[in-house]
Order: structure tokens, then sequence, then C-alpha cells
């Protein structure tokens, strides 16, 4: 006969179950559960005496299948049920005269670990819990593991890439709005149309429409913001030409008062050098002339500083132009990195849906796993045939093996 990864695995289980376990019989259907359940190393037990506080603790049966006790020392518990635990603690209490009539309480707080091995992800221990099934195991494993096309089980990793792949379609509409988004607010354009060739097939129109509003409003926003600063500056750099209008036009008014001034101070000295008029009026009319000069030395102190701060301004508002105009550009440059980016994370998870679709159809609608159970019962191991539905119990050794020729077989 044809020697099989089966038969090897199974013959192989076979004989380290027989050194460890005793004698192994041969497979056999499993469906029930046993009810007389018998301790073993792992089990935790809780164990009180009624009155005596200092007796009530948690221990756990050994490697040598002991218990620690009180007053008792070592017990050997392994085989025995929880009534036959109990029966033999009364009994060595009373025989070591520590106590008369005990009334003692043994109870399981965590059974023994169940073991999985074969085609699952995560071989090991497993903590016991009442009404774990086949399947349950299985699954606190980690599902099934395809060893022989050495990748993730498809049937656990393809929801996952779905799910992937989706979200990246939604950053990938996220992107291209965006980047519609600042190519409009570069050209001052207040709303922008999204191609439906740059968008992905499977998103729904009701949230490519959600996304596209929720940029348009952003955008709205951002020109909004940016009309304010513009209004802002414009609005000082006209006060400030308007200024400088005041400051030429009174400027040129002083100048015209200037000259009349001073020729107003000739005509007053020649009048007083004949003794028509006082010299007091002289005075006046040179004190008047001074004033003048000192009235046109100010404003065009001030005329050259509202020049100072109208070039400063302008300045300002070029370089405010210029740095959002910078500032979009770089932020269509990294719009652009990230859309780039996106269509190769989203190219290589179609590539691994493609890869776990293959994986699937390989491995066939009917890879039905054979499922083994080991289990001491009595001292002797006996192996059992298992389904998905079958009962686990402490200290049980699950092997869970993929017949994948069979499954290839079944698809071809």
């Amino acid at each position: 006969m044809t020697f099989t990864r089966s038969t090897a695995k199974k013959a192989l289980l076979w004989s380290l179950v027989c050194v460890i376990g005793g004698t192994l019989t041969g497979p056999a259907p499993l469906k029930a559960a046993p009810t007389n359940y018998r301790l073993d190393t792992g089990d935790i037990i809780d164990i009180d005496i009624y009155g005596i506080a200092e007796f009530k603790r948690r221990a756990t049966v050994n490697v040598d299948g002991d218990l620690a006790l009180p007053f008792i020392g070592a017990l050997h518990v392994s085989g025995l049920s929880l009534a036959e635990l109990r029966q033999s603690i009364v009994t060595n209490l009373m025989q070591l005269q520590v106590i008369q009539n005990p009334q003692v309480t043994v109870e399981i707080a965590e059974h023994r670990p169940f073991y999985i091995s074969g085609d699952v992800s995560r071989p090991g221990a497993i903590p016991y819990r009442k009404g774990l099934a086949v399947r349950h195991a299985i699954a606190l494993a980690g599902g099934f593991d395809v060893v022989h096309f050495r990748t993730d089980n498809p049937l656990m990793v393809t929801p996952e890439l779905r799910a992937r792949q989706q979200s990246q379609w939604l950053d990938l509409v996220k992107i291209e709005a965006r980047a519609a988004s600042i190519e409009a607010e570069l050209a001052d354009r207040t709303s922008f149309d999204l191609p439906a060739s740059s968008l992905p097939p499977h998103v729904a129109p009701s949230v490519v429409v959600d996304i596209v509003q929720a940029e348009q409003r952003a955008l709205k926003a951002r020109l909004q913001e940016w009309t304010m600063r513009v209004s802002f500056q414009q609005d000082r750099i006209n006060q400030i030409k308007s200024n400088m209008a005041d400051l030429s036009l009174g400027l040129l008014q002083q100048s015209e008062a200037l000259t009349y001034q001073a020729t107003a101070v000739e005509r007053v000295a020649d009048n007083v050098a004949k003794g028509i008029t006082p010299v007091n009026r002289g005075a006046e009319e040179r004190r008047g002339l001074a004033q003048i000069k000192a009235q046109e030395i100010e404003n065009r102190s001030k005329l050259a500083q509202a020049q100072a701060e109208f070039a400063s301004a302008e300045r300002e508002f070029d370089r405010m132009k210029g740095e959002r105009t910078s500032d979009l550009n770089h932020a269509f440059e990294e719009v652009t990195i990230t859309r780039e980016k996106v269509r190769l994370e989203l190219k290589a998870t179609q590539e691994k849906l493609l890869y776990a679709g293959a994986v699937k159809s390989q491995m066939g609608r009917d890879a039905t796993p054979d499922i083994l159970i080991y289990r001491v019962v009595n001292g002797t191991t006996t192996m059992m045939t298992a389904d998905p539905d079958t009962q686990i119990q402490p200290g049980d050794l699950l092997d869970v093996m993929i017949n994948h020729k069979a499954a290839s077989a079944n698809t071809q």
C-alpha cells in the first residue's frame, strides 16, 4: 500500500501516545463524552473543610499525579473521581487523627488543558472550558493552516484582504477628491468635478458623493478664508495709498503757502525799513513762515514713512500670494505621491486576493479535515475518529489533518 503523509502521521502519533499514555486501541467513532471525570496532571482543585479555614486552598495536580495538602502531604490523585478524592481526604485525616468526621468539599476550579496539533495555525495546549466541541477547538487554534502552500489560510485571510481593499478604494476616492480640490483652489475655482475614469468602480456612488461634498465644503471654507485675507491686505494698502494722497496734497498746499508767506515777509520787511510798518509785524510774518516750513518738513517725513509702509505692504501681499501658491503646489505633490502609494498598495492587495482565491480553489470545497482524538480512558490511550460536533475532554490530544490530495482530485 502507498505510505502517505496521513498514514505516516497517524503511525507516529500512535507510537508517541503508546509511550506516554499506555496501550493504544484502534480508531472508534466518538460521539458522547464520559460522565465520570477522572483527575490527572494539570487539574486545579478547590478543597475546603467546614470550620477549618487553614485547610482551604487551591491546589494543582503535579506531574506525578499528586496533590500537596496540609496535614496529609503528597496525596496521589491521578485517576480518581472527585467523589473518590473527597473520600480519600476524609480517610487520611481520620487516620491521622487530625479531624474527626471532617466535612470535605472538593471542586474542580480549572480543568487540565487539551492539546491540538496538525493543520492548524497555533498548535499546542489550550485551556479547557465545558461544552467545547472540535469546531471550537479549531477556532481557538486559529483555524486551519494550509501548510502545503506555505501561506496563511485563505479562508481566514480573504475577508481581511477584502476589508483592506475596500478601505484602500475609499482612500483613493478621498485622495482623488483632494487632488481635484487643490487644482481648483490654485485656479481660484469654487468647485471641481471628479472624472469617472479616476474613481474605483467598486465604491458606492452615494459614498463618492459624500466624499466629494465634504471636500467641496472644505474648499469653500479655504477660499473664504483666503478671500478675507486678501480683502484685509488690499484694504490696508488702499488706506496707505489714501493717506499718501492726502499728504501729497497737503505738501502741495504748504508749498504754495510757503511761497506766499515768503513774499509777505519780504514786503513787510521793506515797509519796516521805510518806517511804514511796525517792527513787530515783521517778526510775526517771519514766525508764520517758520511754522509753515516746520509743517512741510513734518508732512514730508510722514509721506516718506507712508511710502515705506506702502512698499512693505505690497511686498507682504506678494509674499502671501507666493506662499499660498507654493503651499498648494507642495500639497498637490504630496497628494500625488500618496495617490501612487495607495494605488501600489491596492495592486498588492488585489494580487494577494487572486493568490488566496487560487489557493482556496486548490483546497476544493470537499477538503474536509480528518480529525482524530487520542484520549486516555482507564489507563488506556484510545484513538477515536471525530467530527466538528464531537465534545472535547480535558487532556485530549486533537489531531487535524487536511486531505489536500483528495480535495484536489475532487476539483478536477
